[in-house]
């Protein structure tokens, strides 16, 4: 009797629970977040780290060496090896963005949102599609209930031209008398005018991407560019700054030097492409961006003469002992103490690569009222004062041969990308996407 007792007890007890009407309450996790409680500030904060730190302008990978930075192993970078690490942690950002997107639509009080989150998509997009060609665009990061698990991919023709107009409304739609997203912003603190200047800056890189492919679009763009707000000073400069709270917020190029035991442990030199261009004239930015070689250093503190100091590039694809041979350790650069810290600024869009697209666009299609050599030279000038170098040292460099245009077509387009590879490190894709479209720098092999 007792245990019928117990049995018909524990049946009447599962019952009432069955039948509860805080059913779903119960069964829903507690530290699941609904629309209504997403802060959308904290969405972009996440975006821009993850895109400007997590995938930030570190040049020690493989991109690194496609752009002329780095060089390390025999045949590295030629070897077959996945690559999509970019490609998820890029869509990832994408979802985080789209949904800033979606949660501050039809709200006129939040256009500003809107407006800034749609460019730091195509800012994504623009990353992404440099890298692998045709991604999914169209069909990508949907809403929840519109999830689509096999996406066409859209060719990238059709991904810049959409860019390029995307750009043009979200610049557009910035108001300047609305508010923005504040110090949750950590490129511009929530200023709606840099905002439309990297806008527009953004879209002066896309459209230059166009410019051998289909000319007549890159023209049309670019003169609309002309009569827009560019960035116009260091200011204006697109960055993230890193932090030394968390090894995640880090410099990742940092990191790499403390993973591997500190430079003497690293197997990344710098590629003799970048110091040959910074050894050209005594550019005052070589001993920013490199170490002299060790032996060198040994040798300059012996003798007490710094002038013994030598910066030695390694070439790409050493694939034989004997040519690795020449190459020891101790004779090569590494990357320099300013780009070592925990703490830096990792840059989407400075003004200089406005500068040098400006130059581009007068020397290419004769677009703007300052010559080429003009914005040429103010794109060297802008790059330098970002690293506060002394003015002597860059009025004395803006009088070399190198910082003046000259010679044909071919040979001043050279000059153009050769600077703007200076002033893009560390950022090896963008510098990798200007090779990939110009041939220049010209990279040796071996």
């Amino acid at each position: 009797k007792l245990n019928n007792k117990a049995i018909l007890l524990a049946i009447a007890m599962l019952f009432n629970l069955a039948c509860t009407k805080d059913f779903e309450e119960l069964n829903t996790d507690p530290s699941l977040l609904s629309e209504g409680q997403l802060d959308v500030g904290l969405l972009l904060t996440t975006v821009q780290k993850r895109m400007l730190i997590d995938n930030g302008a570190d040049p020690m990978g493989t991109v690194g060496h496609y752009s002329g930075y780095i060089s390390a192993g025999g045949s590295v970078p030629f070897n077959e090896a996945s690559y999509g690490g970019d490609f998820i942690s890029g869509y990832n950002a994408l979802l985080n963005a789209s949904e800033i997107v979606r949660l501050t639509n039809d709200d006129p009080e939040q256009i500003n949102k809107n407006a800034i989150a749609r460019i730091m998509k195509a800012y994504i997009y623009q990353f992404m599609t440099d890298q692998y060609g045709d991604i999914p665009y169209s069909e990508a990061v949907s809403t929840i209930g519109n999830v689509n698990t096999q996406p066409s991919y859209d060719t990238q023709e059709s991904i810049y031209a959409d860019l390029l107009s995307e750009l043009e409304d979200a610049t557009g739609d910035l108001d300047d008398n609305l508010d923005s997203f504040g110090s949750q912003d950590l490129i511009y603190g929530g200023s709606v005018d840099k905002w439309r200047r990297f806008g527009n800056s953004l879209r002066l890189r896309i459209a230059l991407r166009a410019s051998y492919s289909n000319p007549t679009l890159a023209s049309s763009q670019i003169t609309s560019l002309l009569n827009a707000d560019l960035m116009e000073t260091n200011g204006d400069n697109a960055f993230v700054t890193s932090s030394d709270d968390f090894q995640s917020n880090q410099n990742p190029s940092y990191n790499e030097i403390v993973g591997w035991g500190g430079k003497e442990g690293l197997p990344y030199y710098l590629g003799n492409t970048i110091i040959d261009l910074l050894n050209d004239n005594d550019d005052p930015r070589l001993s920013i961006v490199a170490d002299p070689t060790l032996n060198s250093q040994e040798e300059a503190s012996l003798n007490d003469d710094p002038g013994l100091l030598v910066y030695r590039g390694r070439p790409l694809g050493l694939g034989t002992p004997e040519e690795r041979e020449y190459y020891q350790p101790g004779d090569l650069s590494v990357i320099g103490e300013w780009y070592s810290q925990p703490v830096l600024d990792m840059p989407a869009i400075y003004y200089s690569e406005v500068c040098f697209a400006l130059s581009e666009a007068k020397l290419r299609f004769d677009l703007g009222s300052n010559s080429a050599d003009f914005w040429y030279k103010e794109g060297i000038r802008a790059d330098m004062e970002r690293y506060g170098i002394d003015e002597t040292e860059i009025t004395d460099f803006l009088a070399t041969p190198t910082a003046t245009l000259a010679g044909t077509f071919e040979e001043q387009l050279e000059q153009i990308i050769g600077q703007k590879n200076i002033a893009l490190f560390p950022n090896a894709v963008e510098a990798w996407s200007e090779w990939r479209r110009t041939g220049y720098p010209k990279i040796l092999i071996g």
